[in-house]
C-alpha cells in the first residue's frame, strides 16, 4: 500500500506548526500583558509612573521568557537564550518607557491610560523580537 503524504503550503513566515505558534503566542502576550498591566496599575500606588513601568516590565521579561520558551516556540532554556531575550527586552524596555512617559507629559494622557496606548505600540516590535530571540539558529541549540 503507499500512503501519501499531503502537504499544505503556508504563507511565506508561516511557522512549521501552522497556526497554533501563533496562537500560543497571543496567548502568552495577552497573559504577559495583563500581568504587567496589574503589577503596573499596583505599583503606581507606591511610585511614580516610570518607575511602575520598569517594575512591571522586570516581571513581564521574566514571565514572558519562560512562557514564549516552553510553550510558544518550545525553545530550550538556555542562559545564552535568556541573556539574549532579556537584553532585547530591556532595549524595547527603554523605548516603552520613552513612549509611555512621552503619551503622559508631552500628549496629556492619563498614566493610568497610556499604559495600554503604549502596549499597542510596542506589540510588534515585541513579537518579532521574541521571534527573533528565540529561534533555532544552525548547528546551535542552545
Amino acid at each position: 500500500m503507499i500512503e501519501v503524504i499531503e502537504r499544505r503550503n503556508k504563507p511565506a513566515g508561516m511557522p512549521a506548526g501552522g497556526l497554533a505558534p501563533v496562537m500560543r503566542f497571543l496567548a502568552a502576550g495577552a497573559v504577559n500583558t495583563l500581568l504587567s498591566i496589574a503589577v503596573y496599575q499596583a505599583a503606581l500606588f507606591v511610585t511614580g509612573h516610570v518607575i511602575a513601568y520598569v517594575i512591571a516590565y522586570a516581571a513581564g521579561i521574566l514571565f514572558a521568557y519562560f512562557a514564549y520558551a516552553r510553550h510558544v516556540f518550545n525553545a530550550p532554556l538556555s542562559t545564552r537564550r535568556f541573556v539574549v531575550f532579556a537584553l532585547f527586552y530591556i532595549a524595547s524596555g527603554c523605548a516603552g518607557t520613552l513612549v509611555n512617559a512621552s503619551l503622559i507629559e508631552h500628549l496629556a494622557l492619563h498614566a493610568r491610560i497610556a499604559i495600554f496606548v503604549t502596549v499597542i505600540i510596542m506589540l510588534p516590535l515585541n513579537y518579532f523580537g521574541s521571534l527573533w530571540c528565540l529561534r533555532e539558529t544552525r548547528g546551535q541549540n542552545q
